[in-house]
């Protein structure tokens, strides 16, 4: 799943499929689909750059990481 969320496009036009379905309209949920992948991306990359700020704070290197 975290590879699928640094590549916000790919998961859009993975979203917009089943979006179609819901909405009807290829459009609307290709739209809808590139705001849901956007929004998904940067929430990964927030939580990515606290636990590495958090990281850096306490010491430990990206690879001490569970």
């Amino acid at each position: 799943m975290k590879q699928i969320l640094n590549r916000p496009i790919l998961l859009a036009l993975v979203l917009s499929l089943p979006l179609w379905v819901v909405f009807g309209n290829y459009v609307v949920a290709a739209l809808a689909a590139l705001l849901i992948a956007f929004l998904l991306s940067m929430i990964n990359a927030l939580h990515v750059l606290r636990r590495t700020k958090g990281d850096a704070q306490t010491g430990k290197g990206p690879d001490d990481a569970p």
